[in-house]
């Protein structure tokens, strides 16, 4: 695999500490001339699953070759690993704790390796910043032309960390789905998508339950309903999203993530 000379960042360490710079000037320091991306430094703090959708809806936006460093590590300093995966062409490098776990229910996943080659680390590693002293480095030396067989052994997704997120469960009547993430706006993503969509006609919706609410209509836009109302839409990576025109649905409705979303079908 051929790496292009882009690495992306996406952590939970927000702007206000010195965290990113740091990691910056890790991948720098080993390759000048990396091309670096902030994708976002604002997933809540050590929240897995907001992570693993953050990467799964946006690394196809970038070119082919493209590095993803992933930072949200709450178990940071201990046995846990260090992954380097391969799918579609682009590189995910992540503590193996779930976030790649949606690539891999995408079937994305196609190598694995286990970052071990001490080599390739400072002659001090802190316990506390893996991002910076591991994995930074190791992301630097691949867009450099390191192989990467030479991070470590490969392995198996079937032997790495896999968060439990239960399928929509889709009846004669109903798909039982649930809140997945809650965007800055309030927006509501659900683990609802348009292939789960296509499996009902169109002509048989009768509504989105969430909540104590009920939507009507799947619309296409937010300006459909007026505004402070509900609407359901397919949002722009394919998800059942319920959100407010002009206002936060997650406010509107009392739901947190885990919470369950039903779409109706009417079979008479």
């Amino acid at each position: 695999m051929k790496f292009a000379n882009i690495i992306t960042l996406t952590t939970d360490f927000g702007l206000q500490d010195p965290y990113v710079g740091q990691m910056k000037g890790a991948i720098l320091k080993r390759n000048i001339t990396a091309r670096i991306v902030d994708l976002t430094h604002a997933v809540p703090n050590h929240d897995i699953l907001n992570a693993a959708v953050v990467i799964r809806t946006s690394y196809r936006y970038f070119p082919e070759g493209t590095i993803h460093l992933v930072v949200v590590d709450p178990g940071v300093g201990s046995q846990r690993s260090i992954l380097a995966a391969t799918g579609e062409n682009h590189l995910f490098i992540a503590p193996d704790n779930g976030l790649l776990t949606l690539l891999a229910l995408d079937n994305k996943i196609e190598s694995v390796h286990r970052v071990e080659n001490s080599s390739l680390f400072p002659s001090e590693v802190s316990s506390t910043f893996h991002g910076r002293d591991i994995m930074a480095p190791v992301a630097a030396a691949l867009v450099g032309g390191l192989p990467l067989e030479k991070v470590g052994p490969e392995t198996t997704f079937t032997h790495c960390v896999q968060l439990d997120i239960p399928k929509p469960v889709i009846g004669k009547e109903e798909i039982t789905g649930q809140v997945m993430h809650i965007d800055h706006f309030g927006n509501i993503r659900t683990t609802i998508t348009t292939n789960h969509l296509g499996r009902f006609q169109p002509s048989h919706f009768a509504g989105i339950e969430i909540g104590n609410h009920t939507i009507s209509a799947l619309s296409s836009t937010y300006g459909e309903q007026t505004a402070g109302e509900l609407v359901a839409l397919l949002d722009s990576s394919g998800y059942l999203e319920i959100a407010v025109n002009r206002g936060s649905a997650a406010q509107f409705t009392g739901c947190r993530p885990g919470d369950p979303v039903v779409v109706l079908q009417n079979n008479a």
